[in-house]
């Protein structure tokens, strides 16, 4: 047995919609000053920075 055309049709919507929807919270996201993405690197920047000095300081 083969699925309504109709059924398929409303699930490429949704799909459709959820993809969109997350293109646009990117792209807002990114317009923030810092960026979300800027500010994670940055703070793994800064703990690996403090890490590697913890390590090379117990010797």
């Amino acid at each position: 047995m083969t699925a309504p055309r109709r059924n398929e049709a409303g699930q490429a919507m949704t799909e459709y919609t959820i993809v969109l929807a997350l293109t646009v919270v990117a792209l807002v996201l990114a317009a923030l000053d810092p960026s979300p993405l800027d500010a994670l690197l940055d703070a793994i920047r800064r703990a690996y920075l403090a890490f590697s000095y913890a390590i090379s300081m117990s010797v």
